[in-house]
């Protein structure tokens, strides 16, 4: 019986529901589950999965992704979507289905995920601004206009403006017009009011690849490595199913020239592409050897302004381009009928993703080929382990290329243990034998790579006195010491501070610089070769726009006699020009207290040596170390990969670390020690009492303090599932709580490259 307009009016009856058109949101919040929503007859025709829409939760508007629209009955009330953020859905079908797996995969909130797989600049619509061009709109005006105007000293800017535009040979913006002229806008204004100029708005898009060379040479003939590679390569492209390689090639063994052979095939079956590349300081070298060859290439990467990098988004997303080339997050470019994805460098720990969704590229990568029957390529000279471990399992298929191309020799690799050696100039960093390898390779109009792992000047500052430290107010570790501009710096929560004069606890001055980074390097480098033309280049340096272009122009220009630098030019770079590295410090990544820190040390070590001898002339590494007779440093120097890598899969399996074993890491802090303790204790009691850890061997570890304890002006206690079934895993993360007490946050990290 219905109550027409009494007390329950508007309450449905059970057994009278409603129907229509309903859409499954997953909200960008920290939710788990999607929410319900009616779709208006106005949206109808546009509510597709994939498409972002606004709708309401409560008395505010969120974003959310529309995962499924399906016709059903409903008996609760449903808000309405309020409107579609876009035409067109910004997922497609298969990186949907990618989100929602990661989201799984790793225990973070599926709309969150999602959203994190659309660049910021697409979800805000950026596009391509607009500029005015100025023109002469009537030449014979102008010139009758500057015969009566040109000695009036109340019109020599707009006389100036005019000449400007007559010389131009086509129009000129008007900040380019301003520029010039040395003018302001209001004569600008006069002119057009005057009829003497036109305007026209028109559309701005800075070209991002207009600082590019493009290497259009001759296409080199293949090795005989390079040829096997590629016959069993060319043929998986057309296979119906995916299918994963590992292409493990020295470092000069011409990998680059085999992706693009693949990339050209990849094109011509009417394919796309995605090639990840480790560093944006690489993508000048590798988008410059792809246009060189290849046409509709997009790169995406944070380098880019907003208008640019939605550009080069919806260029793929048109099908007008069908290459995507960029860090991590262009895995997830809407590239179309995509057929082949490219890990160069894949054992990079940059393919990791620190905030959430904390994805690892690899595994993300494995996942969307599977989804699109793309075949996927991982390369490197120094595979990681657990690309190791997927090639001897059978998982994928190994492919090597053992050589150098054109028959170079690898470079000559010395050990110098510097417990022994005789040091020359201030600070103990440079031994005799590297600076008489400098002057040799200096001599010889040959460029010189320094590698240290370590940025500023100095890694301690002390007071003699009282024995206070530089420390960060934030976090538990001591501040980095920068000389140039005289300041404190921590590199983990940007907190920053002038370098004192005296110590700021006794007042003495006694204080004490320590250690040594990259800055220390190149002022002891300047004291040493007056002559050499030094430039340093870290993290810090390559974060300004044009900054990797310019290095790269640089060192080919042989601008650059020294470069001084961290990991980043470890990554990829081939200057034929360099022919001796120095490593001044092998030790620091083996000083951090973590299972990978032997893998990192000689991946490190190999890539950087990597870099000289890549010319026709050989090349020559010399190593200084206070742990000569460590095994990840005695592999590096002797070229002794599957030594390494056997010696370090036996310590793993024992120890039940990846890639052997599957770990999860959950991290809870609080502004309070104390409540971070009791948090995490409570957290690791409820882990202890979940039937389903019983299953898949799997353990607890902690919980314990982080190695950083305190981060951000956070206590941190961490704990570790340690399990031998990665399924076990995916089944405990949707039991695992993800909100702490008041006041204390939960991080859960899936397979961690950093426990710090």
């Amino acid at each position: 019986m219905r109550d027409e307009g009494g007390l329950f009016a508007g309450v449905l009856p059970e057994e009278e529901p409603l129907c229509g058109l309903v859409a499954e949101v997953a909200l960008d919040l920290p939710l788990d589950k999607p929410l319900s929503y009616l779709v208006p007859e106005h949206l109808v025709a546009q509510a597709r999965p994939g498409l972002r829409v606004r709708v309401s939760v409560g008395r505010r508007a969120v974003t959310g992704f529309v995962l499924s629209v399906k016709q059903r009955a409903y008996r609760a009330p449903l808000k309405p979507v309020e409107s579609a953020l876009e035409a067109h859905p910004a997922l497609t079908p298969a990186t949907l289905e990618l989100g929602l797996w990661m989201a799984r995969h790793y225990g973070a909130a599926p709309g969150e995920t999602l959203a994190a797989l659309v660049p910021a600049a697409v979800r805000r619509g950026a596009g391509s601004r607009t500029e005015q061009q100025l023109a002469i709109a009537d030449a014979a005006r102008v010139e009758e206009y500057l015969r009566t105007h040109a000695d009036r000293k109340s019109a020599a800017a707009r006389v100036r403006i005019l000449r400007q535009l007559l010389a131009a040979s086509a129009p000129l913006g008007l900040a380019a017009l301003l520029r010039a002229s040395e003018s302001t806008k209001s004569p600008v204004d006069t002119l057009l009011r005057e009829g003497l100029l036109s305007a026209q708005a028109v559309t701005i898009a800075r070209d991002p690849f207009a600082l590019l060379r493009p290497e259009r040479g001759v296409v080199p003939e293949l090795n005989e490595d390079q040829a096997r590679a590629l016959e069993v390569l060319l043929p998986a492209l057309e296979a119906p199913t995916s299918q994963g390689f590992l292409l493990h090639g020295v470092t000069g063994s011409g990998k680059t020239e085999v992706y693009l052979r693949l990339l050209e095939r990849t094109l011509a079956l009417g394919k796309g592409a995605i090639l990840l590349i480790p560093e944006i300081s690489l993508t000048p070298q590798t988008v410059e050897r792809i246009l060189g060859r290849l046409t509709g290439v997009a790169v995406l990467h944070s380098h880019l302004t907003d208008a640019e990098r939605a550009t080069e988004w919806q260029r793929l997303a048109r099908g007008d381009a069908r290459i995507a080339v960029g860090p991590r997050s262009a895995l997830f470019a809407p590239v179309q009928k995509l057929g082949l994805i490219v890990i160069d460098e894949e054992h990079e720990t940059t393919f990791k993703q620190q905030q959430s969704p904390r994805y690892h590229a690899r595994n993300a990568a494995c996942e969307r080929a599977r989804i699109e029957n793309a075949m996927l390529v991982l390369g490197s000279a120094t595979p990681s382990l657990e690309a190791e471990s997927l090639a001897r399992t059978g998982v994928i298929q190994r492919l090597s290329l053992p050589r150098r191309v054109r028959g170079r020799p690898l470079p000559e690799v010395h050990i110098v243990d510097m417990r022994s050696e005789h040091v020359v100039g201030q600070g103990g960093i440079f031994s005799r034998r590297l600076v008489v390898a400098i002057e040799r390779t200096l001599a010889q109009k040959e460029q010189v790579l320094l590698f240290l792992n370590r940025r500023g000047f100095s890694t301690t500052v002390i007071c003699r006195t009282c024995t206070w430290k530089a420390t960060c107010r934030n976090c538990a570790i001591q501040l980095t010491h920068y000389r140039d501009d005289a300041r404190l710096l921590c590199h983990h929560c940007g907190h920053e501070s002038p370098a004192p004069r005296a110590c700021p606890e006794c007042r003495q001055p006694t204080l004490r610089f320590r250690g040594f980074g990259t800055e220390r390097v190149a002022a002891a480098a300047a004291s040493l070769f007056p002559s050499a033309r030094i430039m340093r280049r870290d993290g810090d340096a390559l974060r300004a726009r044009g900054a990797p272009e310019e290095l790269y122009n640089s060192l080919r220009d042989g601008k650059v006699d020294i470069l001084i630098g961290t990991q980043v030019l470890a990554k990829g770079f081939d200057i034929p020009a360099i022919t001796l590295v120095g490593v001044i410090s092998a030790d620091t990544a083996l000083l951090i207290p973590e299972f990978r820190s032997a893998e990192r040390t000689y991946q490190l070590l190999a890539q950087v040596s990597g870099r000289a001898g890549r010319g026709e002339q050989p090349g020559r590494v010399l190593v200084q170390t206070n742990m000569p007779e460590h095994f990840a440093i005695a592999a590096a120097a002797r070229h002794d990969h599957e030594g390494f890598v056997r010696r370090e899969l036996d310590a793993r399996r024992v120890a039940g670390y990846p890639p052997t074993g599957h770990l999860l890491r959950i991290v809870v802090s609080a502004p309070d020690e104390l409540l971070a303790r009791e948090e995490a204790a409570a957290m690791a009691r409820e882990l202890k009492a979940l039937p389903e850890l019983g299953g898949g061997g799997t353990e607890i570890l902690g919980p314990a303090p982080c190695p950083i304890a305190v981060l951000q002006g956070e206590h941190r206690q961490h704990i570790l599932l340690r399990s031998n079934l990665s399924s076990t895993l995916t089944e405990l993360l949707p039991l695992i709580r993800r909100k702490g007490a008041r006041g204390t946050k939960i991080l859960l990290d899936r397979d961690p490259v950093n426990l710090m």
